[in-house]
Order: structure tokens, then sequence, then C-alpha cells
């Protein structure tokens, strides 16, 4: 894999950061890739400090701490090394430039935000509008159930942890209702985790859909990565969903982080005996998230996309090929846009041919 000069820089620069330190990413902001040449070249500690104290003072105090995990680290980072490892794993590294849309969510994390993410799959899942569905790793028959009700009744790419109970029972139903999903790891691509999740995580691919970290390859799952991981969860979504939680919950600081990003919070509200799923009431009752109930209706607004193709209906056309000529998208575009509408229950043809009699012609 050839990757540019700056491109080696950012995945080694990442490499020496830890998931959403801001004082890493600010200085990054600041000096760009060529901040690991100042490092190596002592210039970093004037440079870096003289633009912090006049810019973000309050991190002034850190910069010591980063300094010295820069010296730890640095000498034992080789870049190749990393890519090749990635590329046994069927992986690649990704930057922003790439995946605009995806990178635009990341924007609302400020100096929180990745440098890169390393990919085993197809990307083009995370530049759709996905749902994010988490809840706790022990869930009841009755919460498994609920997240495979939810997954079917929202018909959209399910982004979630690839933890085990209702991460695991959400990437499955999206398979099983042929929906793309996409996990996020809190260690390197290689160290995907829990390891009994791996035929799940190998199926993930296989269908279409991804397994993401932003973590260069040999980096551990941490307790305090997996909370750090749940930003990005929240940030690549649309919504996020809860389905059972415990009153103290890693889903709860998914939560959390949707909130604060301005995205829509929803969990199932259940009755308090049901103890797997009390967190879900509480996080209703303190306004952290709204109620969602299975049997509602779900209203969903099209995307520009979809927009496009709805006009061009409304003009006469017929067919994938006279709405592409109409709308000016691709063919596979329109396909694929008839598709989400139906899911998401409008109707693009009305009654007459069958969709996918439609799509053929």
């Amino acid at each position: 894999m050839q990757l540019t000069f700056e491109q080696e820089q950012v995945i080694a620069y990442s490499a020496l950061s830890e998931p959403g330190d801001a004082l890493a990413q600010l200085i990054f902001q600041l000096r760009g890739p060529a901040a690991i040449e100042e490092y190596r070249r002592g210039l970093a500690k004037s440079l870096w400090i003289e633009q912090i104290a006049e810019l973000a003072p309050e991190y002034l105090q850190s910069v010591p701490a980063l300094l010295e995990r820069f010296s730890l680290r640095l000498p034992k980072i080789h870049v190749p090394t990393l890519v090749e490892r990635a590329i046994r794993w069927n992986a690649s590294p990704v930057f922003p430039p790439a995946m605009p849309q995806t990178w635009s969510r990341f924007q609302d994390l400020g100096l929180h935000r990745p440098y890169l993410l390393w990919i085993a799959g197809n990307p083009e899942i995370l530049e759709q509008d996905g749902n994010a569905v988490v809840g706790t790793r022990t869930p009841s028959a009755r919460g498994i159930a609920r997240a495979r009700a939810l997954v079917r009744q929202l018909g959209a790419p399910v982004i979630s942890g690839g933890a085990s109970g209702i991460d695991a029972c959400a990437h499955r139903a999206a398979i099983d209702f042929s929906l793309p999903t996409v996990a996020f790891m809190a260690g390197g691509i290689d160290r995907a985790y829990p390891q009994e999740n791996w035929p799940l995580f190998h199926d993930i691919v296989r269908a279409g859909g991804a397994l993401v970290s932003e973590l260069v390859p040999f980096t551990a799952p941490t307790r305090f990565r997996f909370l750090a991981r749940n930003r990005l969860i929240a940030a690549s979504a649309t919504a996020t969903f809860v389905v059972e939680a415990g009153y103290r919950s890693g889903s709860k600081n998914t939560a959390n982080h949707a909130k604060n990003l301005g995205r829509e919070v929803y969990a199932i509200p259940t009755g308090w005996s049901e103890k797997t799923a009390q967190g879900c009431n509480v996080m209703i009752r303190e306004g952290l998230a709204q109620p969602w109930h299975l049997g509602r209706r779900i209203e969903v607004e099209p995307t520009y996309p979809q927009k496009r193709v709805l006009d061009a209906v409304r003009e006469g056309a017929n067919s994938a090929a006279e709405i592409a000529a109409e709308s000016g998208l691709s063919i596979t575009e329109v396909k694929a846009e008839i598709r989400a509408l139906e899911l998401n229950g409008i109707s693009v043809f009305g009654a007459g041919k069958s969709l996918g009699e439609r799509l053929s012609a």
C-alpha cells in the first residue's frame, strides 16, 4: 500500500496520542504532521508551549505528560509495520478526505475527533445515515427480542461496539435483515474484542459492513479506550437507541456523548421489575433519552438524494433509468435510494409494478 509522507506522519502521530486527547489534537491542528519532526529536533517544547500559552493556556499543565508519552512511544513506532499488520487483517488506514460525510460528523467532536480510521470491510457504510443501537452485555431474552425488533423497525444501517449482549444482537439482526452494520473497536483492528465474537466480526465484513478502529494495530483494548470509543459510535450515528441498560452502564456513556453532540437519544422503557433494563427508565426520567415504543410509526425525513429521486418520479419518471436521467444520479445510486425509501415506509412508485420490477426496468 502506497502512502504519502504526510499520511505516514498522521499515522505516527495518532500512535503517539490516546483517543480523544484534546491537547495532542490541538498541537496537531496548530503544527500539522510536521509536529513529529519538531519533536525529534528538540523544538517541540518551545514552539508548542508558546502557541498553547497564547491560544489555550488551560492545557499548559498537561504538556509535560504529553512530551513524556511521546518520548516513550516514538522510538517504537514503525509505520510500515503497522500498515502491514493491518493488511494481514484485511484492513487499511482511511484518511478524512476519503470520507467527507463521516468527518463532517466527527467535526462535532472538536478536539476529541480522531486523526484517521483503520477499516476492515466497506468504508462507504459509514458515509450513510445510520443509528447506534447499544445496551447491556447481559441482556434478558426480552432485551434480545427488542433489539431485533428495533433494528427491523428502523430499517437503516446499524452502528454499535461489537460487544457481547445487545451490541452483538443488533449487529446480528442487521445481517439477518440485510442491513449494513458497523462495529467500532476499542483496540487495534487486529485486537478485535471480545474474541468470542470473532465469527460475528467476520460475518459483519462478509455481509458488506465494516470493523472500525481509530487506534493503530497492536493497541490493546482497555477500559479507558472502551469509554473513549463510545464517542465515535455516538458521533457516527444520526440517533442513539438504548435497548437495555443497568443503572451504571457504558450505554449511558454513549447516550451522554450523543446528547452532548446534539444527536437524538432514545431508550426503550420497561417495567421496573426488569432489573437489566432499569437504566433505560432512569435515562428517560432524567431527560437524557426520549422513550421509544417499538410499535410507533417512524416519520423519516428523506435525504437530499432521496428527494431528487422523489422529484424525478413526480416529473413522470417511471423506472430506475428514467429517474437517473431526470435526477442526475447514477442508476446504482437511484436503486440504493429507492430501497432506502421503501425500507423507511416511503412508497416511491405507488401501486402497480413491484419494487423489483421497477428497479430492473
